[in-house]
C-alpha cells in the first residue's frame, strides 16, 4: 500500500477532523491530542458523513442513529451499526503527515 503525504489546508488542533479525498476514497482524517487517525469518512450502517460528528474520547459517533466507533480501529462500540469504518495507517514524518491506502 503506498503512502501519501497529507496537506492539510489548516492546523488540525486535537479534537478536529477533516474529510478528505485520497487516491479514489474518501477518508476521515482526526486528531485525538497528539494521536492521528485515518478512517472510512462515512457510517457503515447508514453511509451518514462522519466529517461533522462529535468526537468522545476515543470515540466518534454517528448522530443520525446514535453508533459510536473507535478511532483506533474503526470497530462499532455501540449499535446499530456492526460493521467496523475502514482505518488506514496514518504516521507523522518530519513535520508531514502520510496515510497508507
Amino acid at each position: 500500500m503506498p503512502w501519501h503525504r497529507i496537506v492539510l489546508p489548516s492546523k488540525l488542533d486535537p479534537g478536529d477532523k477533516i474529510s478528505m479525498r485520497v487516491e479514489d476514497r474518501e477518508i476521515l482524517i482526526c486528531r485525538v491530542r497528539d494521536d492521528y487517525f485515518a478512517l472510512g469518512s462515512r457510517c457503515t450502517h447508514s453511509a451518514w458523513p462522519l466529517a461533522a460528528e462529535p468526537i468522545e474520547g476515543m470515540e466518534i459517533i454517528c448522530t443520525l442513529h446514535g453508533a459510536h466507533f473507535d478511532l483506533r480501529d474503526g470497530c462499532p462500540t455501540r449499535g446499530p451499526a456492526s460493521k467496523p469504518l475502514a482505518t488506514y495507517p496514518i504516521e507523522f514524518r518530519d513535520g508531514e503527515l502520510y496515510v497508507s491506502i
